[in-house]
């Protein structure tokens, strides 16, 4: 029996427990065609970001190859195939913020976003910088399969690289720490999308204020 508490007991009565609401638009859980929607989503946003992010990289190549302890980051000379004749992007003046980027990289960008929305998934709990380490090398062999991919479909070295550090033309070892750095923001940007109070949020803001979640 439990006993009951004297007339001089500070207990104080227990509150009632508020139910929890199921989210119905848990990312977690989404099914079928809206689990479909949110891949292509997703896929779409990795693609958008990897074609500007590059434009971005001319730049960061440009001004960091001039600047002590960063240049070592930027040792990889990558060019693209000398028959398109855009080899002069490397010349412009820096104030001119310019860049280019082949639309053949949206995919390519897209691809290995997932892939490290699959390892992250599987090694949440692996120390960051092992984390980073694998991603690099994902993007790496990636970066070399997709280079000799489109090699074969459309007969150009959309990319390659020219330094000491090249892996079977289409990749370097010199930017691996660069695309370490690189697989961890994805991460960043994956779990930001996965949060499930970050979603609920957004997809409730249209509700009437009693039936959006407190």
């Amino acid at each position: 029996m439990t006993p009951s508490p004297g007339a001089g007991s500070t207990a104080k009565p227990k509150r009632p427990r508020r139910a929890v609401k199921v989210r119905r638009n848990d990312p977690n859980k989404r099914v079928g065609l809206d689990r479909a929607i949110y891949g292509i989503f997703r896929f779409s946003l990795y693609g958008f970001l990897g074609v500007a992010l590059e434009i971005v990289f001319y730049n960061l190549v440009r001004t960091f190859r001039d600047v002590p302890v960063l240049k070592y980051l930027f040792l990889f000379d990558w060019k693209v195939d000398p028959s398109l004749n855009l080899g002069a992007i490397w010349l412009v003046p820096g104030k001119s913020l310019y860049g280019q980027c082949s639309l053949w990289m949206f995919p390519v960008y897209a691809v290995a976003c997932f892939a490290i929305e699959f390892f992250y998934r599987r090694l949440p709990h692996v120390h960051f910088a092992l984390r980073a380490l694998i991603y690099g090398l994902t993007i790496f062999l990636w970066e070399c399969a997709s280079g000799w991919i489109l090699y074969a479909l459309t007969g150009l070295k959309v990319w390659y690289y020219a330094d000491a550090g090249n892996f079977f033309v289409m990749t370097s070892w010199f930017i691996l720490p660069i695309w370490c750095i690189t697989g961890l923001l994805v991460e960043y940007i994956y779990r930001q999308l996965m949060d499930p109070d970050l979603v609920n949020a957004i997809e409730t803001a249209h509700l009437e204020p009693e039936f959006a979640e407190k």
